[in-house]
């Protein structure tokens, strides 16, 4: 078998664990089961290209309507909630209450750029490789009115310190995917100016529960005050209206903890380098799709703070054939409509 196609997710799953490439591109398996974190980042992606995608076509003379594009994404949200049964409300609300943040964040420097498109797809090949097609999709592709510079926008959820130094932003240094998308750039007919790098902090802050009965610690009551919980202590559940308040607080206190943009730039030296790390990795899987058997990564298993989607099935607690855990698909990109 020749691979044809190599995207972002097949080399990260590849280079991650060879089961888990094999299952999922080889094979074609997914699972069916709700995952609260992938589905939340999948709601907010939504919301997020709804919000971009107002500003098509609109001018600093002509912009979206007032609060325009904060009303497209929560649409956007609300078309998705029948689909995403990981999420309850708790998660429908963090992301409202994210969506609102970010349109107060980030709507006031919209006259900055000229929003060419969202979700624009490109297939281009790896460099002296030309059955090896690279493919993804731009987030945004966008012009700087100031300038005229092209660059591609990315926007990413994550629960890592978005902190200046922090080591997210050292990383990016080496992601192959804003190097492949440089190249993706180029071949939709821009010369880039560099990456747009969008990241959103998810909050991790659940409901509150009520402090367990035989637990709660009472003050003692006075001619003043008539004994109480212990501040640290509730006698009921949080309400998801009091979440929204508590988080909503929290983020608007340090707005900066939690959005962060950076310009990722290339040389022409490391979009090279990048390039032979692609072909290195795209040959290897297509060497190991001709093997008999693809190696368990046990390191891999709990990657992300969540277990992987094949954990049952690689450790024998559950089979592949297990219709009310497993599904087949013919097409293993079907996030992409240029390739199939």
């Amino acid at each position: 078998m020749n691979v044809e196609v190599i995207t972002k997710s097949r080399l990260a799953s590849f280079s991650t664990c060879q089961r888990l490439h094999d299952l999922t591109y080889n094979k074609g398996y997914r699972s069916i089961l709700p995952r609260e974190l992938a589905e939340w980042g999948t709601l907010f992606h939504a919301g997020l290209d709804a919000w971009w995608s107002t500003y098509i076509g609109t001018t600093p003379e002509a912009p979206p309507l007032g609060g325009m594009a904060l009303a497209n994404a929560l649409a956007a949200f609300a078309t998705m909630r029948a689909s995403s049964p990981a999420l309850d409300d708790t998660a429908f609300a963090k992301a409202e209450i994210m969506m609102a943040a970010y349109d107060a964040r980030w709507a006031p420097t919209m006259d900055e750029w000229e929003v060419l498109g969202v979700e624009v797809e490109f297939v281009t090949t790896v460099p002296g490789r030309k059955r090896l097609r690279v493919a993804g999709k731009l987030d945004k592709l966008l012009r700087r009115r100031a300038t005229g510079e092209i660059f591609y926008g990315e926007h990413k959820t994550t629960g890592a310190d978005l902190s200046a130094g922090s080591t997210y932003w050292q990383r990016l240094r080496m992601d192959s995917q804003v190097s492949i998308y440089f190249g993706g750039c180029r071949e939709l007919g821009h010369e880039p100016a560099g990456c747009l790098y969008d990241v959103i902090d998810r909050p991790a802050q659940k409901l509150l529960k009520a402090t367990p009965v035989e637990q709660r610690k009472y003050t003692k009551a006075t001619a003043k005050e008539p004994s109480r919980l212990y501040s640290n202590q509730r006698e009921n559940d949080e309400t998801v209206d009091e979440f929204r308040k508590r988080v909503g607080a929290m983020i608007a206190e340090n707005p900066d903890a939690y959005f962060a943009r950076a310009e990722v730039v290339r040389l022409e030296s490391e979009l090279e380098e990048s390039a032979r790390d692609v072909e290195a990795v795209a040959l290897q899987i297509r060497a190991s799709a001709s093997a008999d058997h693809a190696p368990r990564n046990p390191n891999a298993c709990f990657l992300y703070n969540r277990p992987c989607e094949f954990l049952d099935a690689c450790s024998g607690l559950a089979s592949l054939d297990d219709e009310t855990k497993f599904t087949r698909i013919a097409n293993v990109h079907p996030e992409l409509s240029l390739v199939g």
